[in-house]
């Protein structure tokens, strides 16, 4: 069987509530506050962490871009620039040749004229004959420089010579018989 509860459930209203339930209430939001504005300063600080590691992340992203930038220009200055010493060495040596020339010219030395010009057996020495279109006896390459000194050869130029094509000589041969 089943008894009936007679018993009634009264409402206590907020306004009548105890003492001592209001003054729990309001420790507890007093807390609550509490705890809300230290929180609140945890995260202004932690934004203020997150905006500083920001600002650093930036400014090494440009400091790796000019370090990027100027060691591509410092390749590009090598690669365009790199034999720049050698080739100011080759200067000087250069101007002492220019010099040395003009102190060969006032002493009497002239150079042997070369490409274009007749081989001369006195004049020069023939290291090789080629094919060429060029006139059998033509010099076609000058491979070293000679001189004279007042008409005597002081040193013969060392030259290639043309001679005729083989083509054109069994041509040529042809057309006489």
């Amino acid at each position: 069987m089943v008894e009936e509860d007679n018993s009634q459930v009264t409402t206590i209203p907020v306004e009548e509530a105890p003492e001592e339930t209001q003054e729990h209430m309001e420790g507890k939001n007093k807390n609550l506050k509490a705890r809300l504005a230290e929180l609140e300063e945890v995260a202004k600080a932690e934004k203020a962490r997150a905006e500083d590691l920001f600002k650093r992340l930036q400014y090494l992203q440009a400091d790796f871009e000019n370090y990027r930038r100027r060691t591509e220009k410092d390749l590009n200055d090598a690669r365009r620039f790199g034999n720049e010493r050698l080739l100011s060495d080759l200067l000087v040596v250069n101007d002492e040749m220019e010099l040395a020339s003009g102190i060969l010219a006032k002493e009497g030395v002239e150079r042997i004229p070369g490409v274009g010009t007749k081989y001369t057996p006195d004049l020069q020495e023939a290291a090789l004959k080629a094919p060429s279109e060029e006139e059998d006896g033509t010099i076609i390459e000058e491979i070293r420089r000679g001189y004279t000194l007042k008409g005597r050869v002081l040193r013969p130029s060392i030259v290639k010579v043309a001679e005729k094509a083989p083509s054109e000589e069994v041509s040529g041969e042809e057309s006489d018989k």
